[in-house]
């Protein structure tokens, strides 16, 4: 009985020696549970930042392709806008040049412009004697050439230069009301430079250079005809920047190039196409 007794001890003995081992193996076991179970909690962070981050660059990337889509169709419009004006000018000269027979190479306003009558071409030549920084005649073609950077603002077709522009422009709208130009009419001519046009708010207005320059030869032709000169007597054309007399490669060039030109023409000289 006393060695069951020593047996059963021992047992026990080694029994509880085996349990606390299992018990530390079980803590070990939590601990490390607990470290992967945060571990685990910080990358689910990461994970949920990161699909954050993703759905964030992919509105970003939606917004500009977007955008870009936009500018491309814009691009496309005023391309081919610009191509129809061009079209629609080549046809208008091909008529002119049916109607009055210009030869290679001559446009209307070569053809049409041409030394004056000396009363007339007197008249004018005194006008641009005292509106020296303001315009200039060429007498060879009958024209007067007007400075647009001293009669409209950038990008606009509104008449708001100095004083002495708008004077010299009311003292020629005299000469055209005068005995001495009752046999010509006036045709009114927009040029640009080659910077294309960008601003939102000019776009919205003028979409091309060729609309600008013509809607600028109009705003001439209004305030002549405010000046009680008739719009009988009056045409407009627009060159944009096609037909420039300075490099457009420099600031001086492109402000020599940015002129309304305004040409007196014979009246039979002027088709009357129909």
């Amino acid at each position: 009985m006393t060695r069951y007794r020593a047996w059963a001890g021992l047992a026990l003995i080694l029994a509880v020696g085996n349990l606390g081992c299992y018990y530390d193996q079980w803590q070990a076991a939590e601990r490390a549970n607990r470290v992967l179970q945060e571990k685990n909690a910080e990358l689910q962070d990461d994970l949920h930042a990161c699909e954050l981050q993703n759905k964030q660059k992919d509105t970003m990337i939606a917004s500009l392709n977007d955008q870009i889509a936009t500018k491309d169709k814009m691009i496309a419009s005023l391309t081919a806008e610009a191509q129809n004006l061009r079209d629609a000018l080549a046809k208008a000269q091909a008529i002119l040049e049916k109607n009055i027979k210009l030869g290679p190479g001559e446009t209307v306003i070569v053809k049409s412009g041409v030394k004056l009558p000396e009363p007339l071409h007197r008249k004018i030549q005194e006008l641009a004697d005292m509106h020296p920084n303001v315009l200039q005649y060429d007498a060879a073609k009958g024209a007067v050439r007007f400075k647009a950077d001293l009669l409209f603002p950038t990008g606009k077709d509104t008449v708001e230069g100095p004083s002495e522009s708008v004077e010299a422009l009311n003292q020629l709208a005299e000469i055209l009301n005068s005995p001495e130009a009752a046999d010509f009419d006036a045709v009114i001519v927009g040029h640009t430079d080659n910077v294309r046009i960008v601003q939102p708010q000019t776009l919205a207005e003028h979409k091309t250079n060729w609309h600008l320059s013509a809607h600028r030869a109009i705003a001439v032709m209004n305030l002549l005809a405010g000046q009680k000169v008739p719009m009988t007597k009056m045409g407009v054309m627009g060159y944009s920047e096609f037909r420039p007399i300075a490099d457009n490669s420099t600031v001086e060039g492109k402000a020599r190039n940015r002129r309304v030109e305004i040409y007196l023409v014979q009246k039979d000289q002027v088709p009357s196409v129909g």
